[in-house]
């Protein structure tokens, strides 16, 4: 890598902003946090001075016109305006999940990156967790699969928080909160359609908990050929079985109060089974851990393979500095955010109709 600095800029200071990004920029020596936004004053001001940030703003526009902002991360619960102003300002990118809400808002996101030449990457944090990238190197050994089965019913989530130090403050009129959320539950219903509207809620929390699913899926085994069968399961709990070219796979999303983390995928071969187990996104340090079932002789063997000690978080900055500085190849680009929303939207299709 090349001596230079990339001055990032932080657009939302939230939870995910706190807690992952802004201690690996300050720590990563590829980067400097240049400039934070958010839309409350007293969030935006505290946590400048946490981090001993000068440049602060309550507008995107102003922290894009920035000049000492090479590259921004967008952590808002709203993103593609804010992926269109960063290409247009020139400005490199991480958006977090999931890239927009409907596949129309994401389409022109991922053509107006790809003739900008910016990197421009999906918070897909899961696929740079080395704990999978093993995984996948023990898939790929077991040949064709037999079956499928991605499952994430997540856990507790108030646990981690005693862990950090979050900054909270409620000085944003909670009108103008409720008039965004409320926006894009209209932009929602009109992308699923009037027959499948009902499930609106549903589909957020398929696109907020799930969408990381959804991409691990799709780096072990690509896009798949059709949804065979979906349906409601639960208030909160959704069942979908889907074909991978004759490969069935089911993938179950749930909310679940347990004290662990449930969140996982297990690949069945012709004479071996390979599970990918997933840690708490929030817990540092912690891989996930790839359990492998195979023949040993005449007899079955067991092993773990335990996740190495680095955050999927970390090495994905790692990674965007790499694509900057020495031009690699972004593993986890928007058409991929574009290509899990079209299978969310092509998931609640496929259950029966329910109108709001």
């Amino acid at each position: 890598m090349q001596d230079r600095v990339i001055g990032v800029g932080v657009i939302g200071c939230g939870e995910i902003a706190q807690l992952m990004h802004l201690p690996y920029l300050q720590e990563l020596p590829a980067f400097r946090i240049a400039a934070l936004c958010d839309i409350s004053p007293g969030t935006v001001d505290k946590v400048g001075e946490h981090y001993g940030v000068a440049a602060r703003y309550t507008d995107h526009r102003a922290l894009l016109a920035d000049p000492d902002i090479d590259a921004v991360v967008i952590c808002t619960y709203d993103h593609g305006e804010m992926v269109t102003d960063a290409i247009r300002a020139g400005k490199h990118l991480i958006v977090e999940k999931p890239l927009a809400f409907t596949p129309e808002e994401a389409r022109p996101l991922v053509e107006q990156a790809e003739r900008s030449g910016l990197v421009a990457l999906v918070g897909y944090m899961k696929l740079y967790d080395p704990g999978y990238e093993i995984g996948l190197e023990r898939i790929a050994a077991i040949g064709k699969p037999k079956s499928i089965h991605v499952h994430d019913f997540a856990g507790r989530f108030d646990r981690y928080g005693k862990l950090y130090t979050q900054t909270r403050i409620a000085d944003v009129p909670a009108d103008l909160l409720a008039a965004g959320r409320d926006a894009v539950a209209r932009r929602v219903e009109a992308a699923l359609g009037p027959e499948h509207a009902g499930y609106r809620d549903l589909y957020l929390l398929l696109l907020g908990l799930s969408s990381h699913d959804l991409a691990v899926m799709r780096g072990a085994f690509g896009t798949p050929s059709r949804v065979v069968h979906a349906q409601q399961t639960g208030p909160n709990q959704l069942l979908a079985v889907l074909d991978y070219d004759g490969i069935p796979c089911i993938f179950d999303m749930a909310l679940a109060q347990y004290e662990w983390w449930d969140e996982w995928i297990h690949v069945h071969g012709e004479r071996d089974e390979v599970r990918i187990d997933f840690q708490n996104p929030y817990f540092r340090n912690a891989s996930a851990i790839v359990r492998v079932r195979e023949a040993a002789g005449e007899t079955a063997s067991e092993r773990v393979i335990p996740g190495i000690p680095d955050t999927a978080f970390r090495r994905e900055w790692l990674h965007f500095a790499d694509c900057i500085l020495a031009g690699a190849t972004p593993r986890t680009p928007l058409s991929g955010g574009l290509a899990d929303l079209d299978l969310a939207v092509q998931i609640i299709q496929a259950m029966p109709p329910k109108r709001l």
